[in-house]
């Protein structure tokens, strides 16, 4: 009897063991990511916005909108957001705004290993006379003065260009290396997105890890076909199977898409699940998607 017992014994911990070992495995293939704007202009809940983050177990995400240290958000936003469960976070200035900076951001789970920020083509597509008078006009201005109201006006009406930016993190998880892209493209002209989006595709196509996921806010507001460039080499999360999510959440005539935030992986990266999360916290919904690493 005692043998028997000793058998089965022997077998549960067998068993038990291939079992967590399954577990161990499924965890180091899968992935949370997401993409959100979180609304910089509207001065945001940025405590709300990460703790909405970490309740639905985000383990990297790329953020748009995000001031550091400007009179309307006079604060490090990327570094508030590197609070548990988040470790690691890298901020990219697009353009000197209010005596401080605007850009990107990307907060992660895991510690970075490389990171680095590179200039897209963008605001040189006005002129270069005109980028220049947007840079000096949004690094001076103040909020509710009737003369830097007045010089934003002016330049408004030239149809300035925003400068643009993408920034390129690699992280690891189990024996898993990941290039993990950041950006926020321009939405003044569907024109110069493509050529934004072209740099972004023809840089991934040469990266040398071996999973690639890229995120952002497109601004692809004039259709969902401006992602087909990508649609060849990659997988779109948001137009998976057809079903588009509009993660911008507020009404807007000029706009004939609201699917303008989107999440990009090589096809070595199986879609598990995507999802949007439906918040107040911003103009934009957090995109949400759940990946395996194959």
């Amino acid at each position: 009897m005692m043998k028997k017992l000793f058998k089965w014994v022997i077998v549960l911990f067998v068993l038990t063991g291939c079992y967590d070992e399954r577990i161990t495995k499924k965890a180091e293939e899968q992935l949370v990511v997401a993409t959100f704007n979180i609304d910089a202009k509207s001065q945001p809940d940025v405590d709300g916005q990460r703790m909405l983050l970490a309740d639905h177990h985000i383990d990297i995400v790329g953020l748009q909108e995000v001031d550091k240290q400007t009179i309307r958000n006079p604060y490090d936003m990327a570094l508030r957001f590197q609070m548990e469960p988040y470790v690691a976070s890298f901020f990219s200035n697009a353009i000197a705004f209010e005596g401080g900076e605007y850009g990107i951001a990307c907060l992660s789970q895991y510690p970075f290993l490389e990171k680095e920020t590179v200039k897209l083509y963008s605001d040189l597509f006005a002129g270069e006379e005109t980028a220049k008078k947007l840079a000096d006009v949004y690094r001076s201005h103040i909020p509710n003065d009737i003369v830097e109201e007045a010089k934003m006006d002016a330049i408004q009406v030239q149809n300035p260009v925003e400068p643009r930016v993408y920034q390129r993190v690699v992280f690891q998880k189990g024996e898993k290396r990941i290039a993990f892209y950041n950006t926020h493209l321009s939405f003044e002209d569907r024109q110069l997105r493509l050529e934004q989006m072209k740099t972004l595709k023809e840089v991934m196509d040469q990266d040398q890890c071996d999973y690639i996921i890229a995120v952002g806010d497109f601004n692809a507001d004039s259709s969902t076909s401006e992602y087909d460039l990508f649609s060849h080499d990659y997988l779109l999360c948001n137009g998976l199977e057809g079903k588009w999510l509009e993660t911008f959440n507020l009404q807007d005539d000029s706009m004939m898409s609201y699917s303008v935030d989107n999440i990009i992986v090589s096809k070595n990266i199986e879609i598990e699940q995507v999802m949007m999360i439906p918040t107040n916290l911003s103009d934009h919904n957090p995109l949400v998607v759940t990946l395996k690493l194959k």
